[in-house]
């Protein structure tokens, strides 16, 4: 009886447990609909979102596509010890663009775009996506020290 309990209870959490990243509000995409994860391990199932309104990689694709640019390029490099490899989020013939959310995670997209200027030798510029509406302290932060680090700041 005991291990029958067990059974059932692990096939339950299996059923209902995966993995995957989710978004901002709780919610995963990908290979299975769309579908947020409430209070109390609720799953709402939800209406698939505006492609270009949610996540960082729809952002910046938007983004790049205004400026004529390819997403995603992979640069590698040599460090003292091995080697490395960083992924643009948009380049252009002429620059190098960091895009970020309007968060905490988005604190080192200065470094980011620096490095990425060094290893191309194009323009670092930084881009940041106002997702609420309020220029807030994580905008003003990075858009200060781009100033100081005399890379282009663009609030978009």
């Amino acid at each position: 009886m005991k291990g029958t309990l067990i059974f059932v209870l692990m096939s339950a959490l299996a059923a209902h447990a995966h993995s995957g990243r989710t978004d901002s509000e709780g919610c995963h995409a990908g290979s299975q609909p769309r579908h947020c994860h409430g209070h109390g391990g609720k799953v709402n199932k939800t209406k698939s979102k505006p492609a270009l309104t949610r996540n960082e990689a729809d952002y910046n694709a938007a983004f790049c596509a205004t400026v004529g640019g390819q997403t995603e390029v992979r640069h590698s490099y040599s460090y003292p010890g091995g080697r490395g490899y960083v992924i643009v989020d948009c380049e252009t013939d002429t620059y190098v663009y960091e895009g970020g959310l309007d968060k905490r995670s988005s604190l080192d997209s200065v470094q980011q775009a620096l490095f990425f200027g060094h290893l191309t030798g194009k323009i670092p510029a930084v881009v940041i996506y106002d997702t609420d509406g309020v220029a807030g302290k994580y905008e003003h932060r990075i858009r200060v020290a781009c100033e100081i680090a005399g890379v282009e700041f663009i609030g978009r």
